[in-house]
């Protein structure tokens, strides 16, 4: 698994983001949902959804009050089936973001997303990528994190 904090300045949001998630993290990430005051409702679902541990999942959940949004990309049968999920997932933290700010929709979701994209780009990049530098460090990440 690899952890990566997000700040987005702009609109004082913190994300925590948790990659290549399997059910062994689960407790850790079920502490960081009940941190951000998630309900319990959501963290049943949230436990139910990691501990199928099924590939090509994700989660996100966002507290407006507290601007702080716990983001969930699991294990990935390809590349292309990572990007799905990240961009899957970062479509709801975007979502969440505009709801809790009141933003108009056009360009300011667009830049949101942007902008977020790239804060993320260092970790997403090495999952998405399939060159073989990528991949070692993706592996050297994981095992550095574990």
């Amino acid at each position: 698994m690899i952890r990566q904090n997000v700040y987005i300045e702009k609109y004082d949001w913190l994300v925590h983001i948790y990659y290549a998630v399997d059910a062994y993290y689960i407790e850790e990430i079920l502490w960081k949902l009940y941190d951000i005051g998630c309900p319990r409702v959501f963290m049943w679902r949230a436990y139910e959804n990691m501990s199928a541990n099924r590939l090509n999942q994700g989660l996100t959940y966002s507290n407006p009050t507290r601007r702080e949004t716990v983001m969930v990309i699991g294990l990935a049968s390809s590349p292309a089936e990572y990007e799905n999920s990240i961009q899957h997932e970062l479509r709801h933290l975007v979502d969440n973001i505009v709801d809790a700010l009141g933003l108009k929709p056009g360009e300011p979701p667009g830049y949101l997303t942007g902008e977020t994209a790239m804060l993320m780009h260092p970790v997403t990049k090495l999952l998405t990528c399939e060159c073989e530098c990528c991949k070692k460090k993706l592996r050297d990440e994981v095992d550095r994190d574990s």
